[in-house]
């Protein structure tokens, strides 16, 4: 969801927080999935190797920067490992989860391909490539991840990141559209396939103007 405000994001929430007895997957929230914070909340923060800025000094700066403030303003920081969130990231692009996004698009792309962009069209079409023996391989390795960041989360209240590692131009990543849209989610694309919820905030800018978020 992206919106303006929190307040707004909230009401959007609201709305789609509704259970769709319609829906199969849809589920019911429990307050047992709700977490409090302590006065000091524990923030998790990966060691500086294992978070990639894909050369982009301003960004790691920005997050530095941040990070920081955290602290000050009553944070606990903490360190925390990546190597499960990251090998999630991987299977979303490299997994036969892509095929779940060409179920998704299947009829639009037998009936009108050029509605969807090329870059997304290439990106899609390679679901198609994975057998049920592959999706069930990457279901076991996924169920495995979860249980480490699960392992992970004891010991933190959230997972301190940046929402990107830097930011590409649009034709960059048209001519290399698999690899840089991996880059740009790899602190962003484990969110779902680990059953996990994210909140992207605004902070601060680059020299150039152009932004940075954390998450």
């Amino acid at each position: 969801m992206f919106a303006v405000s929190a307040h707004d994001a909230g009401a959007v929430f609201d709305a789609a927080a509704w259970f769709d007895l319609h829906d199969p997957l849809a589920r019911e929230a429990s307050s047992a999935e709700l977490r409090s914070f302590g006065p000091k909340p524990r923030f998790g923060v990966p060691p500086s190797d294992d978070l990639d800025f894909f050369g982009d000094r301003e960004a790691e700066s920005l997050f530095a920067e941040a990070t920081a403030t955290l602290e000050q303003v009553g944070g606990t920081r903490c360190k925390s490992a990546f190597a499960p969130f990251r090998n999630a990231c991987r299977l979303l692009y490299n997994g036969p989860w892509l095929a779940e996004r060409l179920h998704a698009t299947q009829a639009l792309l037998d009936d009108d391909p050029d509605a969807i962009l090329p870059v997304t069209r290439s990106i899609i079409e390679r679901g198609r490539h994975y057998s049920a023996l592959d999706a069930y391989r990457a279901q076991y390795e996924l169920a495995q991840l979860k249980r480490e960041a699960d392992v992970a989360f004891r010991s933190i209240d959230v997972l301190f990141l940046p929402t990107t590692g830097t930011i590409y131009e649009k034709a960059a990543v048209a001519a290399d559209p698999f690899r840089l849209n991996a880059n740009l989610g790899l602190c962003t694309n484990f969110v779902n396939l680990l059953d996990l919820t994210a909140i992207a905030v605004p902070g601060g800018f680059r020299k150039n103007g152009l932004p940075f978020g954390f998450r």
